[in-house]
């Protein structure tokens, strides 16, 4: 497992233990420092953190939580592997979510009643329509991608029922397998949906996304064996 960097050893003062552990696998999963399947050693935590067992056992309930890891406890953990069938059933779960999400914030684009908070999330929204290429859709601009769509929608409940992390997981664990004789999610779906969601338009936003996602749940289907658990992180 990767040393937490120095940063990582800072005073209870910047954040309870338990918090600095929870964002350092976050963070860790959002810069490929840390992958599906990897173990997580309590013994190496408490010691390259400087915190005690008591909030590393904590923040493994908070992540186990999240859908994030998944282990034994005394024994360390490791970052949630989904299953083929459990990640199709992620996706059928979030597509209510997902719909909620974009036509909410396609709503809050037509109406313009609070243009100067949803401004700099459309500016950023629209280098996605654009199919600006410097941001090649890797699995943080996927993240972010969705993270800019909640802030939108103007939702206050999305950010804490979205399950943004295990998404972003689900999308490491499978982002470097291809799909033969069909083409990989792309840029191309994101700029759709951006552009219904900026014209306002909350019946297309919904068709944009629902495609999205039926496109993802082919895609799993059609992965290789070899990127998924035989049974499970059960």
């Amino acid at each position: 497992m990767p040393k937490p960097s120095a940063k990582a050893n800072v005073d209870d003062s910047e954040g309870s233990s338990s918090d600095r552990v929870v964002e350092y696998v976050t963070s860790g999963l959002l810069a490929g420092r840390l992958v599906p399947g990897q173990r997580l050693i309590e013994a190496d935590l408490t010691l390259s953190l400087r915190v005690s067992r008591g909030p590393v056992r904590e923040a493994f309930r908070r992540l186990d939580a999240l859908g994030i890891i998944v282990g034994a406890m005394h024994r360390g953990a490791c970052i949630r592997s989904l299953s083929r069938s459990e990640a199709l059933e992620l996706l059928v779960a979030l597509e209510p979510l997902e719909i909620l999400m974009v036509r909410s914030a396609a709503r809050q684009m037509a109406s313009r009643s609070q243009a100067s908070e949803v401004s700099p999330y459309a500016d950023e929204l629209r280098r996605y329509r654009d199919k600006d290429r410097d941001l090649e859709i890797t699995p943080d601009r996927r993240k972010r991608f969705t993270d800019l769509l909640i802030a939108l929608s103007g939702n206050s409940q999305l950010p804490s029922i979205y399950p943004t992390m295990r998404l972003h997981v689900l999308r490491l664990q499978t982002n470097s397998f291809e799909v033969p004789g069909s083409p990989r999610i792309n840029i191309e779906d994101y700029a759709e949906i951006a552009r219904a969601v900026l014209r306002g338009d909350e019946d297309q936003a919904e068709r944009a996304m629902t495609r999205h996602n039926q496109r993802m749940q082919e895609r799993i289907k059609r992965l290789p064996d070899e990127a998924f658990p035989v049974t499970g992180n059960t």
